[in-house]
């Protein structure tokens, strides 16, 4: 496995440091369709793929915003916080994620609120077709800058607007929680997360939805209820469906990776949970 340069994994600051250093600051536009969004805040974290679920050794992950944000949105392994956060119209902006080995290949997601809550956020890979792209990214003095400038000659719809943005930016640096542990086999099964994954699959199978909110965080509740409103009558088949196929990945648990407050349950190439603890106990957090 390549690693990750050594200046990066010295330079990057824990997340729960105190935010002493000179804040992200960005200086540029985003337009999509008719909006034009001011983008003056930035923020960078480093992944390290410690739980061997990014299909790149690392990942670097840089959030150019119209306001200030959580650090920690963006953390995790995928459909980061920031994401949902766009989607209820929180935040506004770009979020750029990279192999830094690799900086001439990256994903973009517009953080815009979609005009249908049903559609995903706009996302696009730029890569040998967009040269140029990222002017420069220096990663230096515990900071990530840069010069980022893209623009779509598409015309926009509605549903699918056209996009441009230029943006230079400045960002201190974070890295993901470390690892507190690293459960397998045993000892994953018998860990807090294989538990309340076997009371979700339970409370689902029989369609207790009460039983399901207890486990779960406020953030994975807020997220079913939207989808049993949208569902209706088919929610309950859905939920059983849902807890047959969580008892099944049960069988396949290989791996629990904690970092602090947060965990992952990993089953198999590409499935996994993510667990958080809140209000003092484990929670499910999908």
């Amino acid at each position: 496995m390549k690693l990750v340069p050594l200046l990066i994994a010295f330079l990057a600051i824990p997340i729960g440091a105190a935010r002493a250093i000179d804040p992200g600051t960005a200086q540029g536009v985003l337009r999509a369709g008719a909006d034009q969004i001011a983008l003056t805040h930035s923020f960078a974290l480093l992944h390290d793929n410690a739980e061997k679920l990014l299909d790149r050794p690392a990942e670097l992950r840089i959030v150019l915003a119209d306001r200030d944000i959580p650090q920690d949105s963006l953390t995790g392994i995928a459909f980061l916080r920031v994401s949902e956060m766009a989607r209820e119209g929180q935040v506004r902006g770009l979020l750029l994620q990279l192999d830094p080995d690799q900086r001439r290949l990256i994903v973009v997601t517009v953080l815009n609120r979609p005009a249908d809550p049903r559609q995903s956020l706009l996302a696009q890979t730029l890569g040998a077709t967009g040269q140029g792209v990222m002017k420069s990214l220096v990663i230096a003095n515990n900071r990530v800058s840069g010069e980022i400038e893209h623009a779509e000659s598409r015309a926009g719809t509605p549903d699918l607007p056209q996009i441009s943005y230029a943006v230079r930016f400045g960002a201190p640096l974070f890295h993901e929680p470390r690892v507190t542990a690293d459960l397998q086999g045993k000892a994953a099964q018998d860990s807090p997360q294989a538990r309340l994954l076997r009371e979700k699959a339970r409370a689902l199978a029989k369609g207790d939805f009460d039983a399901v909110r207890k486990i779960s965080t406020q953030r994975a509740n807020t997220r079913d209820d939207a989808f049993l409103a949208q569902a209706g009558a088919q929610g309950e088949a859905f939920a059983k469906e849902a807890g047959a196929e969580m008892e099944k990945s049960f069988r396949k648990l290989k791996r629990v990776v904690v970092r602090g407050e947060r965990a992952v349950a990993i089953f198999g190439e590409g499935e996994w949970m993510n667990f958080a603890r809140e209000g003092g106990a484990w929670r499910v957090d999908d």
